[in-house]
């Protein structure tokens, strides 16, 4: 998958993206609009909630024009919509700001800050979103692949008799039971074997035959149903981290991309140093916790590195919030507790979607080149066996043809004269006894042919 793909494909405009940006962006409203003097608490909400529908629909039908045109988004066009609808959120909030509260709405900042915020946050996030579900469709295309190949291995090792024996099994067991009722109902039929009674034989015994030859096409053990073809959300993000460090840099920057800006624009200078400071610290240690271990233990950090992660982003979490309550650069307690909810999810939403686009692109191209090998081996496999069923079941074939359908096709025929010439009540119970004695036939012939012997004896 390209980046092109990627982020102009379906999740660059996805609404379960727009649902997800809703509480990231709306806990970053309120922190905006903590300093605006709305005359109710519950106007930031309002102005949170009007920025991201304005925003969603730029998005969706900007994408949905572009897709008129392009079944690929360029990225520069992917780009330019969702910049536009971050820039709009900007417009939307100064707009409420200047005529509910009376303020400054300060729209070209608010725009600019949110374009950048955009830009830095929303390519990743698409980028991660499409690697991972890609990643899911791979997986559950490999435990697919990997499920049939367990299906024709063994059939590949099999010798032919094998095969006939299976075949012959199969026929066997699905013919038997029909055998069995038509020749209770013939027995049962003896004494008012009429026109219509023969009639209505004629027509199952014309069933079993054509039940015979059906058989003799698709007879196979098809064994259990495969695998989900697409993967649990669980084995997708189970994979270890990669490149601690790179891992840790972004994460860095896209914190305070989301928050360093706004503190200092809300709460000074020292604010900004102090959130500076804690994003810093948080992602070293984001960053040092999957080195260490790799380090030390790389055998746990491969079978664990989802727990691995989720240990070294909490830890991160920790260090932020310690830092932004007990470091005294700024000394307003209060700053630090509104800015603390921001920044652990920030953190957290930073270093899934970081190890994301930095691990599972190589990971997708592992799993593609691991999927194009199990899918060229199950071709071989699968010409190979489906050669050596044609050839066993028109061995099959030319063995039933005779004793078997041969009997069934004597039985119709009987029965067609019959149903044409009339029967009185002799020659009712005399093709009686002689359907019976065919389908007995029959049935002695099925009982030879799956027998072991007679497989062995047919073989070259």
């Amino acid at each position: 998958m390209s980046v092109r793909d990627a982020l102009g494909g379906p999740w660059a405009s996805h609404w379960l993206v727009m649902v997800a940006f809703l509480p990231p962006s709306t806990l970053l409203v309120l922190l905006r609009e903590t300093v605006t003097p709305f005359p109710e608490w519950w106007w930031p909400l309002v102005s949170a909630l009007a920025q991201h529908l304005v925003t969603a629909v730029v998005i969706l039908g900007g994408a949905a024009i572009a897709r008129a045109v392009h079944d690929v988004v360029p990225v520069p066009t992917a780009l330019a919509i969702w910049s536009l609808g971050a820039a709009l959120r900007g417009v939307v909030a100064g707009v409420l700001a200047e005529q509910v509260a009376g303020v400054d709405g300060e729209i070209a900042s608010r725009a600019a800050v949110w374009a950048l915020v955009s830009l830095v946050w929303v390519p990743p996030i698409v980028y991660a979103i499409a690697q991972f579900e890609r990643r899911r469709l791979l997986l559950g295309a490999i435990d697919v692949a990997e499920f049939e190949l367990s299906r024709e291995r063994p059939r590949a090792d099999a010798s032919g008799a094998a095969v006939q024996r299976q075949l012959r099994i199969a026929i066997a067991e699905s013919l038997n039971p029909a055998l069995h009722d038509l020749q209770q109902a013939l027995d049962a039929s003896r004494a008012s074997l009429d026109r219509a009674a023969v009639a209505e034989l004629s027509l199952r015994v014309s069933q079993l035959h054509d039940d015979t030859a059906d058989l003799l096409a698709s007879a196979v053990d098809t064994g259990p149903p495969p695998p989900r073809p697409v993967a649990s959300l669980r084995r997708a993000l189970d994979v270890p981290p990669r490149r601690p460090w790179s891992t840790a840099g972004l994460v860095a920057l896209a914190t305070a991309t989301l928050v360093l800006l706004d503190a200092w624009r809300i709460f000074g200078p020292l604010a900004a140093i102090e959130v500076a400071v804690s994003t810093t610290a948080a992602a070293l240690v984001i960053g040092a916790v999957p080195a260490a271990v790799a380090r030390f233990r790389p055998e746990l950090l491969e079978a664990n590195g989802q727990r691995t992660t989720t240990v070294a982003t909490l830890l991160g979490i920790f260090v932020a919030t310690y830092l932004m309550l007990n470091s005294g650069i700024d000394p307003i307690t209060w700053h630090g507790l509104v800015i603390v909810p921001l920044l652990a999810l920030g953190l957290t939403i930073a270093t899934a979607t970081s190890i994301a686009a930095l691990l599972l692109a190589d990971l997708n191209r592992d799993a593609d080149q691991r999927l194009a090998a199990l899918q060229a081996e199950l071709a071989t496999l699968h010409e190979h066996n489906e050669a050596l069923l044609v050839r066993e079941r028109k061995r099959l074939s030319d063995l039933m043809h005779g004793p078997v359908q041969g009997r069934i096709a004597a039985c119709i025929m009987a029965l067609n004269f019959h149903t044409t010439g009339g029967t009185d009540s002799v020659q009712g119970r005399q093709l009686t006894d002689a359907m019976l004695e065919h389908l007995s036939a029959v049935s002695r012939d099925l009982a030879k042919i799956t027998s072991a012997s007679s497989i062995a004896a047919t073989r070259p």
